[in-house]
């Protein structure tokens, strides 16, 4: 488990980033005003960590609604799947077309990004991931970017994503930590460092590991709560 210092950003992660913006930004096309990415440090451990998957890795993206780091993995593997609560999400954002919701400057419409996704060859599927309806070993790499803290039922989310990762694979992680645990409300909770322990202590965990620095220029969410954010990969034994 390896927690985010800001010490440990580099230029190149920076440069890097950049790159990645522009590549999809030339996939969405001219004229797209949305952000492509959100949480800096997470991506960039898991552009590292999926650098090297095979082509033809099949690939679970959860949580990917309003993102777009499918994109990226679908040129290099023909069998990529972004998934969510589709329902929901498109639901809510009808609901902010329509102005009976709060207008969200950095969420694209709902069916434009699912025609985005679908137009470059993405499968789109609504996933619970407490129960996921797929059978085991469907997927050499999961990925959860800033999820797992907004499921209740955390713990079996994550016996489902293991069930569903094939042996060899990898589950990639990230979440976030703050220095005492703030209980699920209003769909978010924050994990203590012990939780995370005891949480991922049945997987073999296969990042480095370090212990979280509270101090303030770490924070993310810019610097406004003492919370840092966290990278787990997770690699199923053959």
């Amino acid at each position: 488990m390896n927690f985010y210092r800001r010490s440990d950003f580099t230029p190149d992660d920076e440069r890097l980033l950049a790159a990645y913006d522009q590549e999809i930004l030339a996939l969405l096309g001219p004229g797209f005003r949305f952000p492509v990415r959100m949480r800096d440090w997470e991506l960039r451990r898991v552009l590292a960590a999926t650098a090297g998957l095979k082509p033809g890795a099949r690939i679970l993206d959860t949580g990917a609604f309003n993102t777009y780091l499918g994109l990226h993995l679908g040129r290099t593997s023909p069998a990529v799947t972004v998934s969510d609560l589709l329902w929901a999400r498109a639901g809510k954002s009808a609901l902010r077309r329509l102005g009976l919701a709060p207008a969200k400057s950095t969420e694209v419409g709902y069916l434009t990004w699912h025609r985005t996704m679908r137009k470059h060859g993405l499968a789109v599927r609504n996933i619970d991931l407490t129960r996921i309806n797929l059978p085991d070993a469907s997927f050499d790499c999961i990925i959860s970017l800033s999820v797992i803290e907004h499921i209740p039922a955390i713990e079996q989310a994550l016996a489902e994503m293991y069930r569903v990762l094939a042996p060899g694979g990898r589950l990639l992680i990230t979440t976030d930590c703050s220095r005492e645990p703030v209980p699920f409300n209003a769909g978010v909770r924050y994990f203590s460092e012990a939780e995370l322990d005891r949480l991922f202590a049945p997987y073999p965990v296969t990042s480095p590991r370090n212990h979280p620095d509270f101090s303030p220029v770490n924070w993310c969410y810019g610097g406004k709560l003492a919370v840092v954010t966290s990278f787990v990969e997770i690699t199923k034994p053959r």
